[in-house]
């Protein structure tokens, strides 16, 4: 009976969640009713505040559902890359999602730069994170990581490759690292989506050249 409840509980939630990210393709966050959101989604406002305080909460909740997949690609890359070759994987699994969910992904953007973090009141057990992404072989042991999280394995990881210098200033290139991921969507997620994926390529490519040159390293 229990395992009845979760899975009800987590369909429910995916059902919010899905009808939310269907919503921002035509509309910001601040612009969508909750009301909205329970039409489309077949559940009641009454249900909705059951799961979710507001609609801030359900955003959150999406991002929580967008790093595990994002996790669970980088995951899978790692097994045959290391390194810079990961680190660029991600970038790429990123600008899919600006590509093909911009207005989710300048939801998301804001849901950062407010501070947006891991919140551990946002509990995905392997039962939800399996219905949320069926077609994705066990992601249901992936762990939900931030972005500095997923970054900082795999930098370090380079360096210790020697694809990087090995005095390379970690938190300054981690820093650089998520300067380029958002920041790139943000000058182009409005008007030219599908150019996310190579503007990354040339700014990964110049900052991989100056952590290099700033080490004196070619």
């Amino acid at each position: 009976m229990t395992d009845l409840r979760t899975r009800k509980a987590a369909r429910t939630r995916l059902a919010l969640a899905r009808a939310l990210s269907g919503a921002l393709a035509d509309h910001h966050l601040a612009d969508i009713r909750v009301k909205a959101i329970c039409a489309e989604a077949e559940v009641s406002e009454a249900t909705f505040f059951n799961y979710f305080a507001r609609k801030q909460d359900l955003m959150a909740y999406l991002a929580h559902l967008w790093l595990l997949e994002l996790g669970w690609h980088v995951q899978t890359a790692a097994v045959s890359l290391r390194g810079l070759a990961v680190i660029e994987r991600l970038f790429l699994q990123v600008a899919n999602t600006c590509e093909r969910r911009p207005g989710v992904f300048r939801e998301l953007l804001v849901w950062m730069a407010r501070g947006g973090s891991l919140d551990p009141a946002v509990s995905l057990g392997p039962v939800e994170k399996q219905l949320a992404f069926p077609d994705l072989d066990r992601i249901g042991d992936t762990p939900v990581r931030g972005l500095d999280a997923l970054l900082l394995t795999h930098l370090e990881a380079a360096i210790a490759d020697a694809e990087l210098p090995p005095n390379t200033l970690v938190p300054l290139t981690l820093a650089g690292l998520l300067t380029i991921l958002l920041g790139v969507p943000m000058t182009l997620l409005s008007h030219d989506p599908q150019r996310v994926a190579s503007h990354y390529r040339q700014q990964l490519a110049l900052l991989w050249a100056g952590v290099r040159a700033a080490s004196g390293v070619s």
